[in-house]
């Protein structure tokens, strides 16, 4: 997930070129920029390249290009001549060297993107300055340039252009029909928009495209509808085909969808609305659930994918870009001003653009945890929770080391281990912090030519999966945390490129893009590796390239039948006996230890409104652990902030909101009084015993006062916790606590099973406990005469005044005059302290 951790970059663009004397020619002229100052009026189009390094816009007359970060203009190529007609959109071929301009009469323009070796922006400062080169700029910015090399035109120019899609190949839409090119500008087959449409119909398509790694199209029209439609039979004998698969055609009717956009990675479809609702669409499970709107949001004007497929960017007409989970939760939103454009950069950054200018906003993701703390990576920099969030939470910031990040930013993998060290890598090698502000670097030359896809940490070893693009192969390295990275401790030949690493204890988990789940033993100082097992996940229906999480199901016969928790897309599925199940939508997923009596973990996942988990009970442990799952959760935990790690130690879980400033807030709720009240349903002596090794904590008492509110709220098992509360010694301070904070129409009910308010109070008087007593008086001029309150008044005060409280006697002094009905009853307190 993203969170706002910095705050908006207002850009300018220069949309001027060199002027040229003599006659106007019709050829393009271009030129070459290093970046000036500018204005966004004019640009109609924007499309951002497949390696999100570059954007191209388009004027009626112009194409444009600009580099992400730094955001610098590079190219520009504009057309003396609107024979052809004006600009009606952009876009780009999979390669990235390649870029279409639709015009509007229907013919298209093919430029050649060309990357040249020279340098359009130098970072060179003059020897008495100190300025320091930013993230991924110690290179400066490489030439590039657009020249145009053909010209194609469609069968039907006499109908107007109205938008393109591009994908695995290209996409042309005109009023009347929609035509499909190579990227050779071949023509494969063409449709009319009724037949895309699905029936007769007054409509247009005002965006379409090819859902990636699909053989699957869709189709956002003027009405508001969306159609998802099958394969197109692509081979030479049916080039003009029409037919798609009849079994494979999706329609989303009233939805007056006004922006699209699909994320492979999770194969979930984002829908923007008029109305300023957002719809996400699972493409497998054909389910469309609607994830809210804020009032006054506004029509939806955009909307993309982040790359990694956790999280959706929408654009609203206020101006406002509101970032979504995976599963549709809202977790921040900046008001950005006019905003209709919006990509992703290279890293963690959201660009956007609207009719007055272009902003830049930065982003920071969770990175993988070896411990119960929190931690975020950005392009350049990582924070790190510094202390618990029970104990008054802070971020400790570590910029990443400048010699490091200006050749290799952003960021793309890190981990942090259990003491807060941070690990990370960006486009070649790694960086490993150790924990002082100073960060350890690989030798250059490795540096150059690695690649790492996945980091964790195992112990004090980082486990590492790389390329070797000098020796063109696969790797999973171990290195030694706290020494130099001059070599690893142990390394291992891999068949394929992981792409998740998790580790458990000594146990390392390696998913590679072929589907293969391998698990390597990593022996005392990490000299020795050993391979245990491996499973053929992909065998079992999991789809290696988009999975997120791995990890054993907590089971003792683990060796004999493996069984995998395994995090899919926006799915939580559990692969076990050669087959792969669905429990549920989960966004993120964690297995606690609980081992205490009958009771062994219990396995947590997040769906996108509230934290389930389902415990496992030692009889479900010797079942390979999957029982629990198939049976479904029996602990649900409501949240307000977004959940990133359980920490079964403290009994809590962790996370983070955004407040109206720029750094994202530690957040904090106990999941202790949930799962206690499902042990409390199972086993009294389990409940009691999981209960007890919390006592130490300092929340304990906080916790037991929700557990028992909610016991006697809902009337569940009240007999049960009030017995189990009993055996603590703060059990008086518990219920006199939880009393005050409940309607004293419960009250009856409460004390039924405690023992009476009276008899509450003189327990607390015998212990010593004079302030809870004190607490409870609220209690007892509700629930007991006039007299045995007065009489319980004198016996505080009259204890209070020998152990010398008298901060004490006064407040019991103000309450009882506060609550007295008559200067009468006053006066005969008074005479009975006499």
């Amino acid at each position: 997930m993203y969170w706002r951790i910095g705050g908006v970059e207002h850009y300018v663009l220069n949309l001027e070129t060199e002027a040229k004397e003599g006659v106007a020619r019709p050829r393009p002229r271009s030129a070459t920029f290093s970046g000036t100052q500018p204005s966004t009026v004019g640009v109609t189009r924007w499309a951002s390249s497949p390696c999100r390094q570059l954007l191209a816009g388009a004027t009626a007359q112009g194409v444009y290009l600009w580099s992400h970060k730094p955001f610098a203009q590079l190219s520009s190529l504009v057309y003396e001549t609107t024979e052809f007609g004006r600009i009606a959109d952009l876009i780009w071929a999979p390669s990235g060297d390649t870029l279409f301009v639709i015009l509007s009469r229907g013919y298209i323009y093919e430029l050649s993107v060309q990357r040249r070796g020279d340098r359009v922006l130098e970072y060179v400062f003059a020897t008495q300055h100190y300025f320091a080169r930013g993230p991924g700029e110690e290179a400066g910015i490489g030439g590039v340039g657009l020249a145009q090399r053909r010209t194609f035109r469609l069968p039907d120019t006499n109908s107007e252009v109205v938008c393109a899609g591009a994908a695995q190949y290209a996409m042309v839409a005109t009023k009347s029909h929609v035509y499909r090119m190579t990227w050779a500008g071949a023509l494969k087959s063409s449709s009319t928009v009724s037949e895309a449409y699905g029936r007769d119909g007054d409509v247009v398509v005002v965006q379409m495209g090819v859902l990636e790694d699909t053989d699957m199209e869709y189709f956002v029209f003027s009405d508001g509808s969306v159609r998802i439609v099958g394969k197109i039979d692509d081979s030479e004998e049916s080039a003009d085909s029409t037919e798609t698969v009849g079994d494979n055609v999706q329609t989303l009717d009233g939805l007056d969808a006004t922006a699209l956009d699909f994320s492979a990675a999770s194969m979930m479809m984002a829908v923007g609305t008029a109305t300023g609702t957002v719809y996400l669409y699972a493409l497998e499970e054909k389910q469309l659930h609607r994830v809210g709107r804020a009032d006054g949001s506004g029509r939806v004007h955009a909307l993309r994918w982040a790359p990694d497929g956790t999280a959706v960017a929408c654009v609203h007409a206020t101006g406002h870009i509101v970032m979504r989970t995976l599963l549709g939760r809202e977790v921040n939103s900046t008001r950005v001003g006019d905003v209709e454009f919006v990509a992703w950069g290279a890293g963690a950054r959201v660009f956007g653009s609207g009719a007055r200018g272009a902003w830049g906003l930065g982003f920071a993701r969770a990175m993988s945890n070896a411990g119960s703390s929190v931690s975020l990576f950005s392009d350049d920099m990582v924070l790190v929770q510094a202390r618990g969030v029970d104990e008054g939470a802070v971020w400790r910031v570590e910029h990443v080391a400048a010699s490091y990040s200006g050749v290799n930013a952003p960021i793309r993998v890190a981990a942090c281990s259990a003491d807060g060290r941070v690990v990370v890598a960006g486009a070649r090698g790694m960086a490993v912090s150790t924990g002082h502000g100073r960060w350890r670097l690989q030798r250059a030359a490795r540096e150059r030519t690695v690649e790492y896809t996945a980091l964790a940490w195992s112990g004090s070893h980082v486990v590492a999966a790389c390329v070797d693009h000098g020796r063109n192969m696969a790797r999973l390295e171990f290195w030694m945390g706290g020494r130099a990275l001059d070599a690893p401790a142990a390394s291992i030949d891999l068949d394929a490129p992981a792409v998740v690493v998790s580790a458990h204890g000594s146990a390392v988990l390696v998913l590679s893009e072929r589907g293969v789940l391998s698990e390597y033993a990593l022996a005392v100082g990490g000299a020795q590796v050993e391979l245990r097992r491996t499973v053929d996940v992909a065998a079992c229906g999991v789809d290696a390239r988009r999975v997120r999480e791995v990890m054993w199901a907590p089971g003792a016969c683990g060796d004999s039948g493996a069984a995998l928790v395994v995090v899919q897309g926006a799915q939580l599925r559990v692969v076990h006996d050669g087959r792969a199940s669905n429990v549920g939508r989960a966004e993120r997923v964690s297995i606690s230890s609980v081992n205490i009596g009958s009771m062994h973990s219990a396995v947590w996942w997040y769906d996108g409104a509230q934290v389930l988990a389902a415990p496992v009970s030692l009889d479900d442990f010797m079942a390979y652990g999957t029982r629990a799952l198939d049976r479904g959760p029996s602990v649900h935990l409501a949240l307000d902030f977004y959940p990133l790690v359980i920490a079964a130690d403290h009994g809590m879980v962790i996370g983070l909101d955004q407040d109206m400033g720029n750094t994202p807030l530690l957040r904090g709720t106990l999941f202790l009084p949930a799962l206690l009240s499902h042990m409390l349903h199972t086993s009294e002596p389990d409940a009691l015993m999981y209960a007890a090794s919390f006592e130490h904590r300092r929340f304990f008492a906080h916790a037991m006062e929700k557990l028992l509110h909610e016991a006697l709220v809902n009337d569940m098992r009240l007999d049960r916790t009030v017995r189990m509360l009993a055996h603590f010694a703060q059990f008086d301070d518990i219920v006199v606590h939880c009393a005050r904070k409940t309607e004293a129409a419960f009250w009856p009910r409460l004390f039924e099973w405690v023992g009476g308010a009276a008899h509450l109070f003189v327990r607390c008087l015998n212990n010593g406990r004079l302030r809870t007593a004190a607490q409870s008086l609220l209690v007892l001029q509700t629930m007991e005469p006039p007299d045995v309150a007065a009489r319980c008044v004198v016996q505080l005060l009259a204890r209070a005044a020998r152990a010398k409280s008298f901060g004490l006697c006064t407040e019991v002094l103000r309450f009882v005059r506060a609550t007295s009905v008559s200067d009468t009853e006053m006066h005969a307190l008074y005479v009975r302290l006499k």
